[in-house]
């Protein structure tokens, strides 16, 4: 080919390079901050009041055994009927609830177990597609049968076999085209997940997984509470809403949650941490390592210890000077005198 044809073979790709060009400009929205500034925006609205949006991708995440389908259940169960959960109102709608764990009959054991009759708006499904084919069954239903909220359990289910979960591009490769079809349809899709077992002051680092998840989440639910006891605790945060966290209570006859009295940063903690904590507050909320060692009748090495993790935690402040007081427990009459610098220091983390 002589420069004559590619000369013309250029002439002819300008036209449709210009066209594509266009094309790609048209399918993004750039505007200036002024035009920004302009626009309004309607209140966000709820599912479950100042805590789940009516549009969005929320995500759930607890150990296992911990109870996160049992609290689900009740929320979707309270949706489906308009009814208050956890002190808060909701919004009725139709909910479908995608069991990919529970067998049919298991559920239906653990629905009788709790109390739950059965009503309309509710919907359950066992047996789901995974990949795109999903995702395309999932738009489908909420549109056939106009579903406000649809639960995953658990969501790894429902992604394509070669996903890893652990992998930052895989994980927005799945969750993108979901959360895009949240918002399109004004659905909210809730994902089940699970949580390390390990320890962590931050709970949103206890998502097993890419912090994909958590990032591309509206609203990330951690509920945590240990193997065989009682009391729970239940982080929230997301886009649009107040950080919080509900204290709950297990019970058994019925099986599920009510709110509870406890203090929610100290749920989950160990008997000994406990005494740790009982002890600085018998102290005045601000005590010597020393003297907390004493008061629970171990070694200043040991007590040092127990004192670094709950520092850790966030439920204790390390004041110097060996010192230590418990977060928003500061007392106007503690027994240990504390120097001007360090009470300064206590009032400002406490907000006082």
């Amino acid at each position: 080919m002589n420069s004559f044809d590619d000369f013309e073979a250029l002439v002819e790709r300008l036209p449709q390079e210009e066209v594509q060009r266009r094309e790609r400009l048209a399918k993004v929205q750039i505007m200036n901050g002024a035009e920004l500034m302009l626009k309004r925006f309607p209140e966000p609205q709820y599912l479950w009041d100042s805590v789940l949006p009516d549009a969005g991708l929320a995500v759930m995440a607890a150990s296992k055994a911990a109870g996160k389908t049992l609290l689900l259940l009740q929320l979707a169960n309270a949706i489906s009927r308009g009814r208050e959960f956890l002190g808060l109102p909701t919004r009725l709608t139709k909910v479908l609830y995608l069991q990919l764990e529970l067998s049919e009959r298991r559920t239906q054991q653990r629905l009788l177990k709790m109390g739950i009759v059965a009503n309309e708006y509710l919907h359950f499904a066992h047996r789901w597609l995974c990949g795109e084919e999903g995702l395309l069954t999932l738009a489908d239903a909420i549109k056939e049968h106009r579903f406000g909220l649809v639960i995953v359990d658990v969501m790894q289910l429902l992604w394509p076999m070669d996903a890893d979960t652990n992998s930052y591009q895989d994980v927005y490769s799945v969750l993108g085209p979901l959360r895009q079809l949240a918002n399109d349809l004004g659905v909210m899709i809730l994902l089940v997940t699970h949580r390390r077992k390990a320890e962590t002051a931050d709970y949103l680092d206890g998502v097993i997984g890419s912090v994909g998840i958590t990032a591309n989440a509206d609203v990330v639910f951690s509920l945590i509470r240990n193997r065989g006891e009682d009391e729970a605790v239940l982080h929230i945060d997301g886009n649009d809403i107040e950080s919080r966290k509900i204290a709950l209570r297990f019970s058994a006859d019925p099986l599920g949650f009510t709110l509870s009295d406890a203090q929610p940063g100290e749920i989950g903690l160990t008997a000994e941490r406990r005494e740790v904590l009982e002890a600085i507050r018998k102290l005045g909320g601000c005590a010597r390592t020393h003297d907390i060692a004493l008061s629970i009748g171990k070694k200043d090495d040991t007590s040092s210890q127990l004192l670094d993790k709950l520092a850790d935690l966030g439920l204790l402040v390390r004041m110097g000077y060996g010192q230590w007081a418990i977060r928003n427990s500061i007392q106007s009459d503690q027994s240990i005198q504390t120097d001007p610098i360090t009470l300064s220091r206590l009032n400002t983390l406490n907000g006082t």
